[in-house]
């Protein structure tokens, strides 16, 4: 299992036999998400949805770029596994926020928490929504305790999002600042697959990040808080964050400094 709220844990365990079926990793890119992404930001922008709190961002009910939240949370984190430790940017707050971005959307890695408020900077290409992952929980499997596994009767889904959203369940208070201004009701923002997720992780993670990771496919369940920015207009923003759990533990604030660059 491995956790982030702007903070990381890990425990690393083992559920039953290998399963028969592999999904393939959504494909984000080509024409058809282009066009599902147009028809839906147009929706967003023209209030087809309904009230939006947050005009900045995507509502709770929307399906940016033609995929639901919960899909956006689990990519995400087929993202962030996917990234080798040597240039991850997980592992280093220096490294490039671009590696392995495609898509419409661009995923900002974490902030690492420690005494002071620290600091991420990223530039991304004009015209992308951009993914904040503010908590969460990816549950996988294969790990190594062989007693970590579903009750009888128990499918390997509830078996996995159970963990997931038990690990996730301490969060009580999550504010985020865009430029200086408050974002509302940021606890609406919250999804959980609604089936068994699969990704594909990098080898090289298993000691630093995720000991579950096989280098193959392999399932999993996500439990997450994720916002999604609608694309920002050309020029600095700054996105701040801090999380408050059920027993008053603060975390952050954070920071992350994006630059959009200007329209081509």
């Amino acid at each position: 299992m491995a956790k982030l709220n702007v903070r990381w844990s890990w425990v690393r365990t083992r559920i039953g036999p290998v399963l028969g079926a592999v999904l393939a990793l959504l494909v984000l890119g080509g024409h058809a998400v282009q066009a599902a992404a147009l028809a839906d930001v147009e929706a967003e922008e023209f209030g087809l949805r309904g009230h939006n709190p947050n005009p900045a961002l995507f509502s709770p009910q929307s399906h940016p770029y033609g995929f639901g939240m919960d899909t956006w949370a689990e990519n995400w984190w087929r993202w962030e596994l996917g990234i080798p430790a040597a240039e991850n940017p997980l592992l280093s707050p220096t490294a490039d926020c671009s590696v392995n971005q495609s898509g419409p959307v661009f995923f900002i890695p974490p902030v690492t928490v420690g005494s002071t408020n620290r600091v991420r900077n990223c530039t991304i290409e004009h015209g992308k929504a951009i993914a904040v992952l503010l908590s969460s929980v990816l549950n996988d499997y294969p790990c190594p305790d062989p007693t970590f596994q579903p009750a009888p009767g128990q499918s390997l889904f509830d078996f996995l999002l159970a963990g997931a959203v038990a690990g996730n369940g301490d969060i009580a208070e999550i504010d985020v600042t865009l430029d200086g201004q408050p974002l509302k009701d940021m606890l609406d923002y919250h999804f959980a697959s609604e089936r068994l997720m699969f990704f594909k992780g990098d080898l090289s993670l298993q000691s630093s990040v995720d000991s579950c990771i096989t280098g193959n496919f392999q399932p999993a369940a996500v439990d997450a808080y994720l916002i999604l920015f609608k694309p920002l207009r050309p020029g600095h923003h700054t996105i701040v964050r801090t999380i408050i759990t059920t027993r008053g533990t603060v975390t952050g604030p954070t920071t992350t400094e994006i630059d959009v660059l200007p329209e081509h």
